[in-house]
């Protein structure tokens, strides 16, 4: 029986000890919790900065492409205004059939890649669009509206590649 008293003792001086024991390992367990937590978050984070940098960088190169092929669209449109200028320039018909067929090709190339000429004989004028060189007094052509394409504008898509240089109808005075 002293024995049992005796092994009942160290049992009960060894319990505090196990209870300050697991006490000390739950506190552990909680702060690696939360460190795992504060990691996981920080994970996260990191995660989604990437993302955004991804997507800022894919935005950035689709920006400096279109600002280059815009670049390189607005020197061949030069190209496409000397076609036209040297085609009402020359007398021979075939020489001018030829040049005919080389801006229609050159044309078609610019359609490909996107770029319209911006529509305006008639319509309203239109500063966003178009650059005003002048007025012409006309009955033709209600007033304020574009009377005549000096040299014709260009989009890429939506983007205005070049303004459309255009004379504004003015009514004629018949006095």
């Amino acid at each position: 029986m002293e024995n049992q008293k005796n092994n009942h003792n160290y049992h009960e001086g060894k319990e505090p000890e196990k209870n300050e024991a697991i006490y000390a390992l739950r506190e552990e367990i909680e702060e690696l919790r939360r460190s795992l937590a504060d990691e996981k978050n920080r994970h996260l984070r990191t995660r989604a900065d990437f993302d955004n940098y991804r997507k800022r960088v894919e935005r950035d190169e689709g920006a400096t492409r279109t600002a280059i092929k815009k670049d390189i669209l607005l020197d061949l449109l030069s190209f496409l205004d000397y076609f036209e200028q040297a085609r009402k320039q020359i007398q021979d018909p075939a020489a001018a059939r030829g040049m005919e067929i080389m801006a229609r090709q050159f044309n078609q190339f610019l359609h490909k890649q996107g770029v319209k000429p911006v529509e305006c004989l008639g319509l309203p004028f239109d500063p966003e669009e178009q650059e005003g060189i002048g007025h012409i007094n006309t009955d033709q052509c209600p007033e304020g509206c574009v009377a005549e394409e000096i040299c014709t504008g260009y989009k890429l898509g939506d983007t205005l590649l070049r303004p459309a240089q255009v004379m504004v109808a003015r009514k004629e005075n018949h006095d």
